[in-house]
């Protein structure tokens, strides 16, 4: 440990220069590398470990790409795994086989629309509706809705008063709904409710919307349902 080497020792056994180890320390918090090695052993004696000075606790504090890209990891695992095989099937099956299909989503989620349509249009070249469109009222969309056709309803940051509206129109006209939303929110009554883990990383990072779980939601729910079509599902 730390306590138990002298500066030129520590230098010695790492290959590097007296003046090395003290810059280290010192932009590790410390004054110099004797005061360093005091505070390790008093920290020795009293818990039996060294706990990080303060520099390198603000470091290992920090978000970083490692402990980032770890997070983003455990966010899509979360996401993806909430939703049982036989529920995709059947998401999968709805949408295949839906006459009209009409993504709406406001700000950042009409992305997610928008990446809607062009994958179910690129895999099963559907006719697509990603809402609103420019000049449109978002009642236009669901004007033809009818039996069997899906609205997909994208909701991350809550539901408006005007969308949650929209969605019942949508239910009383005898459409489908799937709603995508986040971990928080609440959502309208859905055929499919299904949530996304959209929790800032760290705080530095709250002021971004990470749209990244349902972006790879979206994508998983239009490949099964790409494959759906070629291989249909045993569906319960």
């Amino acid at each position: 440990s730390l306590g138990s080497y002298s500066a030129s020792e520590l230098a010695q056994i790492t290959d590097v220069s007296n003046a090395t180890i003290t810059r280290f320390v010192r932009r590790l918090g410390y004054e110099s590398y004797e005061a360093a090695r005091r505070q390790a052993r008093l920290e020795a004696d009293a818990a039996g470990q060294l706990p990080l000075p303060p520099a390198a606790q603000a470091s290992a504090n920090a978000p970083n790409s490692r402990n980032l890209w770890q997070a983003q990891q455990e966010k899509l695992r979360a996401t993806l795994a909430q939703i049982p095989p036989s529920t995709m099937d059947n998401m999968a099956a709805a949408l295949h086989r839906a006459p009209r299909i009409v993504g709406i989503g406001l700000g950042a989620n009409h992305l997610l629309a928008q990446q809607l349509r062009l994958l179910l249009q690129q895999g099963l070249g559907k006719t697509v509706c990603a809402a609103p469109e420019a000049g449109q009222p978002l009642e236009a969309a669901i004007a033809d809705l009818g039996a069997r056709d899906v609205l997909v309803l994208f909701a991350l940051g809550g539901v408006s008063p005007p969308l949650l509206a929209l969605t019942r129109q949508a239910r009383q006209a005898g459409a489908q709904v799937l709603c995508i939303t986040d971990t928080a929110s609440t959502a309208p009554t859905s055929d499919w409710l299904l949530r996304c883990d959209c929790a800032a990383h760290a705080p530095v990072l709250a002021p971004l919307a990470d749209t990244s779980a349902a972006h790879t939601l979206v994508y998983g729910l239009v490949a099964h349902t790409v494959q759906w079509g070629a291989t249909p599902f045993e569906l319960e």
